[in-house]
């Protein structure tokens, strides 16, 4: 009843918004309007005194509810209307009408003639039987700009623009055009419907209709609303009479008190928890400490409870404290009842004196150790009575002694916490199975009966997202019938959010959400709007409030935005939002915004294509959220046909908010247009993926009065001119075009958004074109605003009454020529602003430096600015407010671009800077630092042509503490940074702090003449490094985070990798690539002990000299090594390297033009044995020999570009020795197989993945026919004569592969018949048992003519899923035979036509393949058309890509909503 209440007094107060400044009532104060208005706002009054009376008061009852929700409607219907008074009001101050008055201006026959008008209106609408004047008055304002429709209806319509008096008498309101024009852009006409359009940012456009306004029509709904009101509230005075007064809210009296005593005898998934406290309590971290606090903090649900009651009942734990106390602690913190309950628990001792409960608790535990458990604590009073609560607890002179506390709220958690809380999250998956089914099951095992129950109870136990609490819940409801169809029940409807018992999940759950006051309540159930695993973001969510009038201010220094920011704080605290540091967005777990879903039901409805046929609709919707998810055409057909079915079940006239997520196709949008041209009440507005019909779409809406938040995007290139006539909605206070692309131009009365408090835009240039911008008063970022005074709307004095700007920014200050013009800016009384932009322009101004100088400190902001940015200005100093009589001395973040300052402000004095920019500054030649920046965390110097070194003071040390960024950029003569006398240590010294202690990111470019003195990495805190273009170095990248890697690229100058690494810190290395480096040393290469990838890059040796001692006595852990663009290294040295790698997996050798041969070894003990026999060969340095240890670690083996490389004849039998071999790559080796190379099998068995590209010597397939396990097999350019003879058998049952790529070879599939081969396949596979082929099979080839057979397409057809045809620049017709045989193929489900440079037509009969899901077109440009018997209805992708054929363009556009995704891509 609570909330019946707050939500009906939240309503009234909305209602009386429109009237509490008084401007509505001195606007509408006449004989008959002000008075209804007078008493609308008084019955009002009256109405919400009455409320808060019952908020007081113990009400329950059904008809209580009813008759609530009886004033909460007729409160709305008061909102609306009044909010539709003041949208009139608004406009007549706007345009200098008097359609909304109760007096026309030119007074006399005017007067008697407008009068008439509005009793003609009011009396005409009851005769046609139309309550309010929306609809009906759209088409009067139709035939009014329609000359047909005008002469049809006897009316005259004048030719001049003026109306004449003899208009306004007649049945219809004024031109609109008059009364609200839309833009300044002319009236034209519609060339085909012949309907007044206007252009709009660039494109013609309907103009639409606009609300009419009947006063009499007004005053009776006026008084029908407190007709409505008056004995509905009279009613309930009477009732509340007889009510008692309420008590204290408990919303947990209904919640068993808990116990030391578990009802649940086994823990599941939490045992390492467990353990680890337990340990920790009696033997561990706390063991020795006097007192530790260890909160254990989740939502309900999650098992806190049972955790903490298995710890204190274990064994060791009741053994180890001397007394262990228990205390259900619940809603109310009171600290009196806490010490009598913790008192209770302990023994008395002897000689003990009478006192108060916490004296008696200290004589008490003065000698104990304890345990203390505070379980499900929901609030503390304030942080004083914590601290008293723990006094006498500190007494006891015992070590070790613990507090474990368990709560729902972070919040509560920190502030009590002595050690980092646990956060409990949802158990693993694998244990959370268990602990699932055995609420459903119990001990007993599944039998096979009920197995097939798991995939359902599977995809339930993925909503529960590891909830204890929700398995419990969902096992009771699925043991009622362990049948198909009930489970099924479950899982769709959500069965466990309908159960009430106090121990189910969704009224555990909801006690966190009664919790919260009134309004967090509706912050909260707003979550619902949004689909499930949303990630939130502040703004879009404190937005979505605003728009949605639930945050109230409730005093005069209060911002919307402030108030929105600290219930998103609180709502946080509270468990209900997690802030992801890392992205800055929040989450929801799943469960909860089931509750929100739960909780705003009645309200709200989120419809998608799996609930839009059977969802419940209640009659008091008002918000409305379409999801489309569906990818499938019948799927999409379905859902749109309930969505029209939709709109006549739901009152789409009370809709307050309408959002859409997913992508729209044209017939959605039509959908859409439907519902808005009822949706009269609409304050949330939400597209933000359209479609191109969106403009024709929101052009067919009425007037929105009401609007307060539109957000409008577009898919990324869709080139859409902005639709609607967004300067009418005077109500509006969010503008979001963050997401809309391609926006010519703004209208330019923009201005008459009164309310406008934020505009979001791609472009912040989009904001210097708002013209008068002085009149959106409210506005908080104007991110550009240009200066020009020969433009009306564009001068400094525009900028004097926004006093609510957050961010401003101030461009062309050069146009601005006195200091009086620069004061007329008044930043100094902007005390909301945050960040402030001054910019002149680059070219220069004529303005003398003196008067320059003073129009920079007439610029002077307020004392509590954070974020400063000054470019382009050319005098010789800072201003005095930023120089030496620093003002904005609480800055975070200055950034000084293109001054011609001789000296930098005083930088050390801003003692909260956190941000430090400093870029083109051409005078300054040294950096000197007087005092430390204890604060900055960022700084970036760029584009200091001058620059050339750091001066520090000489007792400076730890001047940048916590810095964390340095970016440096285009300081052409800097010569050394600030740490080169202070950061160089001997290897075996420990890492320097003095000048960069916390550097996490170092960015340093187009340096030359700089010389690193320190090695990377100096700091542990390092994680980024990127340094290119200084002394020694072209590159070096280093990153410590996700890959622990460096990769260097030498310069000639550099003689050892010592110079710029310091190998002594990079034990944690795990990938490192050298380019045109000097040796790595064996001495720093045992020291990278964590190193995985090593790759040279051009380099003339590869390690240095190993020395004898090293032979054999050190093994290293790379498992990847790629040896590319060596021209100085040989095979024998890359085999003295691989003696020494045994973990070696993947090996890479390209463009290494010296290693000749390729042998394999025996093992490592016969290395030198093996080598000696190799010296025998005439090209030693070329061998390149692989030891046997070799063959069972390297799996993937890649040979690129190596021309002259080749196998030795036996007794070196390569391939076969690498038995663990399963990913081989030869590109450009044409002689590693040499011609003529038998039939016999040359490939090991392991084999997986085979690349062959121009590699010559295979004749067939048959050398394969051993390799059972390949998957993938790609031959390139092999032989124009290779043959398939030999794949039958990777094909069948025996065979895996399953992706086949030839290109190269005209002839390979030629004459094929696997016909015979099946034949004896089937012999050798035994009699009855079917020859069959496993899987879905890829194939990409240019031999379409050898491949298109009917036996080849037989023996394919179900198997082929994916074909390509490409590369064929003869064929321009498929022949009748290749057809047919194509046709054959019937388990297709992608068919791409690749550089077919003649082809004229595809294949006849495409529309065959009934499971073809993506047809694709590239590069063929000789295709005009599709096929004429069109295409499978089972096609989901159309991809034409340059083929440039308008004809085929235009054909294919024509399936936009036939076809779910058209991908037409023009050539480059």
């Amino acid at each position: 009843m609570y909330t019946l209440v707050s939500a009906a007094l939240w309503v009234v107060g909305k209602a009386l918004a429109p009237v509490a400044d008084g401007l509505l009532e001195a606007w509408g104060a006449t004989k008959n309007l002000g008075l209804n208005i007078e008493a609308l706002r008084m019955e009002l009054l009256l109405v919400k005194a009455t409320l808060e009376l019952a908020a007081s008061k113990q009400i329950c009852g059904q008809a209580m509810e009813e008759l609530l929700g009886k004033l909460r409607d007729s409160a709305q219907s008061a909102e609306d209307l009044l909010d539709e008074l003041d949208y009139f009001r608004i406009h007549d101050e706007l345009h200098g009408t008097c359609d909304a008055a109760d007096h026309h201006a030119k007074g006399g026959v005017h007067d008697f003639a407008f009068n008439a008008r509005h009793t003609a209106e009011a009396v005409g609408k009851k005769v046609s039987c139309c309550a309010w004047p929306r609809a009906r008055q759209r088409s009067n304002v139709n035939s009014s700009l329609d000359p047909k429709a005008n002469q049809e209806s006897g009316s005259h319509v004048s030719s001049s623009s003026e109306p004449k008096a003899n208009q306004e008498v007649s049945g219809c309101i004024p031109k609109l055009g008059k009364i609200l024009p839309c833009s300044s852009s002319p009236n034209v006409r519609d060339e085909h419907s012949g309907q007044p359009t206007l252009t709009l940012c660039g494109a013609p456009q309907r103009e639409t209709p606009m609300l009419g306004f009947n006063r009499v029509d007004v005053s009776e709904k006026m008084k029908l609303i407190v007709e409505q009101l008056q004995p509905v509230r009279k009613e309930v005075t009477k009732i509340l009479q007889c009510c008692d007064h309420m008590a204290v809210l408990d919303i947990t009296r209904n919640r068993p008190i808990t116990s030391g005593q578990s009802i649940e005898p086994k823990l599941y998934g939490r045992d390492h928890i467990m353990d680890t406290i337990i340990h920790d309590m009696i033997k561990g971290k706390y063991h020795s400490k006097d007192l530790t606090v260890l909160p254990v903090v989740g939502p309900g649900g999650l098992g806190k409870t049972t955790l903490i009651q298995h710890i204190y009942k274990n064994q060791e734990v009741q053994n180890h404290f001397q007394v262990v106390i228990w205390v259900c602690v619940s809603l109310n913190f009171s600290l009196n009842k806490l010490l009598e309950e913790i008192k209770a628990c302990i023994p008395r001792v002897e000689g003990e004196i009478d006192g108060r409960p916490e004296e008696l608790i200290e004589q008490r535990l003065k000698s104990k150790r304890f345990l203390l458990v505070l379980d499900d604590m929901w609030e503390i009073s304030n942080e004083d009575d914590w601290k008293r609560l723990l006094l006498p607890l500190k007494a006891s002179q015992q070590k070790g002694s613990i507090i474990l506390l368990t709560t729902r709220f972070p919040a509560i958690a920190k502030m009590v916490e002595t050690q980092s809380h646990i956060e409990l999250k949802g158990l693993e998956s694998k244990e959370f199975r268990k602990l699932f089914l055995a609420f459903v099951f119990g001990d007993e095992p599944i039998i096979n009966d009920h197995s097939f129950l798991l995939e359902t109870g599977n995809k339930i136990m993925e909503k529960l997202k590891g909830s204890p609490l929700a398995a419990k819940t969902v096992g009771k409801l699925l043991r009622k019938g362990l049948n198909l169809s009930h489970w099924i029940k479950v899982l769709e409807s959500k069965e466990w959010d309908k159960q009430t018992s106090v121990n189910d999940i969704m009224p555990a759950l909801k006690l966190s959400y009664d919790y919260l006051p009134y309004q967090q309540q509706q912050c909260f159930s707003s979550a619902a709007l949004f689909p499930e695993d949303h990630k939130y973001r502040t703004i879009e969510l404190i937005n979505l409030w605003i728009g949605l009038d639930i945050l109230q201010p409730v005093g005069q220094n209060q911002t919307l935005e402030d108030i929105g920011l600290s219930n998103l704080s609180d709502l946080v605290a509270h468990g209900f939002f997690k802030k992801e540091e890392t992205y800055g967005h929040y989450i929801m777990h799943d469960l909860l915004h089931d509750l929100a879903l739960k909780v705003a039901s009645h309200e709200c409805l989120i419809v998608h294509h799996s609930n839009v046929g059977s969802i419940e609709i209640y009659p008091s919707i008002y918000h409305l959220v379409i999801i489309v998810n569906v990818d499938d055409t019948m799927s999409r057909e379905i859902f749109k046909s309930q969505l029209r079915k939709l709109k006549t079940r739901l009152k789409v006239k009370r809709l307050h908010t309408l959002m859409l997520f997913g992508e729209m196709d044209e017939s959605f949008a039509n959908i859409l247009g439907d519902f808005f041209k009822e949706a009269n009440a609409l304050r949330v507005l939400h597209l933000d993926n359209m479609p191109y019909s969106g403009e024709t779409m929101l052009h067919d809406l009425p007037t929105l009065v009401h609007l307060r938040y539109v957000c409008l995007g577009t898919k990324y290139g869709r080139e859409m001119h902005l639709p609607l006539p967004i300067s009418r909605f005077y109500h509006l206070k969010i503008l979001d075009l963050g997401s809309w692309y391609h926006i010519l131009d703004l209208p330019k009365d923009l201005n008459n958004l009164a309310a406008l408090r934020h505009f979001y835009t791609r472009s912040d240039n989009l904001h210097s074109h708002i013209h008068n911008v002085g009149k959106l008063k409210l506005l908080q970022e104007l991110k550009v605003f240009r200066v020009n005074k020969e433009s009306e709307g564009f001068e400094p004095s525009q900028l004097e009454h926004l006093t609510e700007l957050r961010e401003l920014g101030i461009y062309n200050l050069e146009n601005i020529r006195t200091k009086e013009e620069a004061a007329r800016a008044k930043l100094i009384e902007k005390n909301y602003l945050e960040s402030l932009t001054l910019c002149w322009d680059g070219k220069g101004s004529n303005t003398e430096p003196r008067v320059e100088a003073a129009i920079l400190e007439s610029l002077q902001p307020h004392r509590y600015l954070q974020k400063l940015c000054i470019k382009g200005h050319k005098c010789p100093s800072c201003p005095t407010w930023l120089g030496t009589e620093l003002v904005v001395e609480v800055l975070q973040s200055l950034h000084l671009s293109g001054v011609s300052w001789e000296y930098l402000p005083p930088l050390g004095k801003m003692w909260d800077l956190r941000k430090l920019v400093l870029e083109n500054i051409a005078a300054l030649k040294d950096f000197v630092i007087e005092q430390c920046f204890w604060r900055l965390i960022k700084l970036e110097l760029v584009d200091m042509g001058s620059f050339e070194k750091w001066v520090p003071s000489q007792d400076t040390h730890h001047m940048f503490p916590l810095l964390q960024t340095l970016h440096i950029r285009n300081c052409p003569k800097l010569l050394e940074l600030p740490f080169s006398n202070h950061t160089v240590c001997p290897s075996g010294q420990d890492w320097s702090t003095d000048w960069f202690p916390k550097l996490q990111e170092l960015v340093i470019i187009r340096c030359p003449e700089l010389l690193l003195v320190a090695r990377i990495p100096w700091t542990k805190t390092l994680r980024y490094a990127n340094i290119r273009d200084v002394k020694l170095l072209g590159v070096l990248e280093y990153n410590s985070q996700s890959c622990h890697l460096v990769n260097v690229t030498g310069k000639d100058e550099m003689h050892n990798l010592d110079q710029v690494l310091a190998f002594n810190k990079l034990a944690g290395l795990e990938s490192m690539v050298l380019k045109r480096c000097p040796p790595l040393e064996w001495k720093q290469l045992v020291m990278l002990t964590s190193l995985k990838k090593l790759v040279f890059d051009s380099a003339d040796a590869l390690v240095g000299p190993l020395g004898v001692e090293c032979d054999v006595e050190w093994q290293h852990p790379v498992e990847r090594l790629d040896v590319q663009e060596s021209c100085g290294a040989s095979g024998k040295e890359l085999t003295k390297l691989l003696t020494h790698l045994p973990r070696l997996s993947m090996l890479c050798i390209i463009n290494c033009e010296n290693i000749t041969q390729l042998a394999v070894g025996v093992d490592l003990e016969r290395t030198t044995s093996a080598a000696s026999e190799v010296e025998q060969h005439k090209d030693e340095d070329g061998l390149l020999l692989f030891l046997a240890n070799l063959s069972d670690s390297l799996r993937e083996l890649r040979i690129r570009n190596c021309p002259e490389v080749a196998l030795l004849d036996p007794p070196f039998n390569f391939f076969p020795a690498l038995q663990s071999l399963e990913r081989l790559q030869i590109f450009g080796s044409p002689k590693i197989l040499p011609a003529g190379s038998p039939s016999c099998c040359c490939f090991p068995s392991s084999l997986q993945e085979l690349d062959l590209w121009d590699v010559q010597g295979m004749g067939t397939l048959e050398p394969l026919s051993n390799l059972t396990s390949l998957t993938k097999l790609r031959l390139g350019n092999c032989r124009k004569d290779l043959r398939c003879k030999g794949l039958g058998p990777l094909l069948t049952a025996r065979g895996k592969l399953r992706d086949l790529i030839v290109i190269g070879s005209p002839r390979f599939f030629a004459g094929w018949d696997p016909n015979p081969r099946r034949v004896q396949l089937q012999d050798e596979l035994g009699q009855g048992q079917k020859l069959q082929q496993l899987g879905s099979f890829k194939l990409s080839t240019d031999d379409h003519m050898g491949l298109l057979a009917a036996p080849i397409c037989s023996f394919l057809s179900y198997s082929l899923t994916h074909l390509r045809l490409s590369d064929n620049d003869k064929i321009e017709r498929f022949t009748m035979e290749q057809e047919d045989a194509l046709h054959l193929l019937t388990s297709l489900q992608r068919l791409d036509f690749g550089s077919f440079s003649k082809l004229q037509s595809l294949p006849a009969g495409l529309h065959k393949f009934t499971n073809l899901k993506k047809l694709g077109v590239m590069s063929c440009p000789g295709v005009r058309s599709l096929p004429k018997d069109g295409l499978p209805k089972s096609l989901q992708e159309l991809d034409v890509s340059r083929c440039d054929n308008a004809e085929l363009i235009q054909q294919c556009r024509g399936l936009v909503g036939t076809i779910p995704k058209i991908k037409l891509q023009p050539r480059d």
